[in-house]
């Protein structure tokens, strides 16, 4: 939820550094910056990579529909999914083998060739984007816990990340999400709850 409230506050930034280039844009050129581009457009499809905490991720997007707020903030929509595999190395003190797997909608928020002060052009290069869905997570306990009842669980899953472009089809992306959360029980001493699933990987992305 933290970095969550991070990425939102970072969007707002970018937002406003935008908003005070176009206000401050001489007549000639606000309509060069109203006419920017977004770094995700409809009809694209977007796939990631990474490795990290968790094990490995990747996953697909594909860009439906766009906005603009205020005719200069573009706003991507878009679907996709999700997955990560860890076979016993992130979560080895409880899982021999972990997994999840989700279906997500989609935001992205970036500026491609935005006009902006010098130490600030790099955001030009920068999407930052969220995801909402529902999550599957899986484990294969270790013998520690081969006594618990482990069973899969189901739920709503979340992700967010940035990507930095290289070039108009190159990001290198850092990524975090939750997953979901297994659950498990322990009649031994009455013991119900839930073990959460999170990966937090660096990688790639590309535009297909």
């Amino acid at each position: 939820m933290r970095r969550t409230v991070l990425l939102v506050l970072a969007l707002v930034l970018i937002a406003g550094v935008a908003f005070g280039q176009a206000k401050k844009a001489p007549p000639g050129q606000a309509k060069k910056v109203a006419s920017i581009e977004s770094l995700a457009n409809p009809g694209e499809l977007i796939a990631t990579a990474g490795v990290g905490w968790g094990g490995l991720s990747g996953g697909a997007e594909l860009m439906l529909a766009q906005v603009k707020i205020a005719d200069l903030i573009p706003l991507t929509f878009g679907a996709g999914a999700r997955a990560f595999v860890d076979p016993g190395i992130f979560y080895s003190s409880f899982s021999t083998f972990s997994f999840g797997a989700g279906a997500f909608g989609t935001a992205h928020v970036g500026f491609k060739e935005l006009k902006l002060p010098d130490g600030f052009r790099w955001l030009s290069n920068v999407d930052s984007y969220v995801g909402l869905g529902l999550g599957f997570a899986s484990v294969s306990a270790t013998s520690y816990y081969s006594s618990y009842n482990i069973s899969p669980g189901i739920g709503i899953s979340t992700f967010e990340g940035v990507s930095y472009y290289l070039n108009d089809k190159l990001a290198l992306t850092a990524e975090y999400g939750y997953i979901g959360s297994v659950k498990y029980t322990y009649s031994s001493f009455n013991i119900s709850t839930g073990w959460p699933l999170y990966y937090s990987t660096f990688g790639v992305t590309l535009k297909l």
